[in-house]
């Protein structure tokens, strides 16, 4: 059996969770202290000791209650694409994602030229051989599973892979498990997720009854939206009341004018996308958030007091940006 997802951490994840929990557990753990912006900190040693004791506890409890999902890591596939920005006409693939992660990378990444080049080179030759490989194997009736989520990526990752299957002579079965919006934590608690990528590797088995399998009316379904959303090309596609939808690219700017609302006239660019990041989880990664930004700056909404790599930069907001 394959297994597929639409994030390198989430493939990550997955890879350990094949065999996480077999025999004696035997990690180990380390405690980082943050400290809040300007401030130095020194954690006293019985809180170091403390904290360290209270997370190896938690590693152990997880490798001893966790359920192997078996099979090799080399059939664990990540289709990571950023299927809900940009260019996905079917003839501009791989170069509307080439585009896309050229833009993205620019706004948030502090790397130079050169090693933007190799990431997103290397990203975009492993997303073409795993889907052809995927494809080949499924046309040779391998069993697939695929692994999503309500997150806007996953959604159009979903639809885009079923396409791609619907156009097969033949395809093997078809397996699709939906990771939970929420679902209750340990004790009181309640966890919310946007993203297998939350998943840590011990907790992959227990979702493996919420396997559905996909019928040929779901991938024609799909294929069918999927080349609607192609028609329309939109800068962005989201998730509305279950469905996706093309919208404008300023779709997530509301989020981002109201973080800017909490902040000092002066602040970081790191702060607001972590902010609006953490608050809304929206599904949407830091690279289209530091784009929004930077037409904002464009605008004159923001102007750039300091600047810095990636989102590092220091910016300041317009005494009445909100008449602008």
């Amino acid at each position: 059996m394959m297994d597929v997802v639409f994030s390198r951490s989430a493939c990550g994840s997955l890879k350990m969770a094949q065999h996480y929990g077999q025999g004696e557990y035997t990690g180990a753990v380390s405690v980082i202290v943050a400290a809040r912006e300007g401030e130095e900190r020194t954690a006293p040693a019985p809180e170091v000791q403390a904290a360290r004791q209270a997370a190896e506890q938690r590693a152990r409890r997880e490798w001893e209650e966790a359920r192997p999902l078996g099979g090799e890591p080399a059939n664990v596939f990540s289709l990571e694409g950023g299927w809900s920005m940009g260019d996905i006409a079917e003839s501009q693939f791989p170069q509307g994602r080439r585009r896309l992660l050229e833009r993205l990378f620019a706004a948030s990444f502090g790397g130079s030229e050169a090693e933007r080049e190799q990431i997103i080179s290397e990203s975009l030759n492993e997303l073409q051989a795993n889907l052809q490989t995927v494809l080949t194997r499924s046309a040779n009736g391998e069993e697939l599973r695929i692994w999503y989520s309500a997150g806007p990526d996953d959604a159009c990752g979903l639809c885009w892979l079923l396409a791609k299957l619907n156009e097969l002579a033949h395809h093997g079965p078809v397996q699709l498990i939906k990771l939970p919006v929420w679902e209750y934590g340990e004790g009181e608690t309640m966890m919310a997720y946007t993203g297998w990528g939350e998943i840590g590797p011990g907790e992959w088995g227990r979702y493996l009854p919420l396997a559905q399998t996909a019928k040929p009316a779901l991938l024609q379904a799909c294929a069918g939206r999927w080349k609607e959303l192609q028609r329309e090309n939109a800068p962005l596609r989201v998730c509305l009341n279950g469905g996706l939808q093309s919208m404008p690219e300023n779709f997530y700017d509301s989020f981002i004018l109201r973080e800017l609302e909490r902040l000092p006239e002066e602040f970081l660019e790191a702060s607001l996308v972590g902010n609006v990041l953490g608050r809304y989880q929206l599904g949407v990664g830091d690279g289209w958030l530091a784009l929004r930004i930077e037409a904002f700056c464009r605008q004159g909404l923001l102007e750039v007091v300091q600047d810095g790599p990636g989102i590092r930069r220091r910016l300041r907001q317009h005494s009445d940006w909100a008449s602008l």
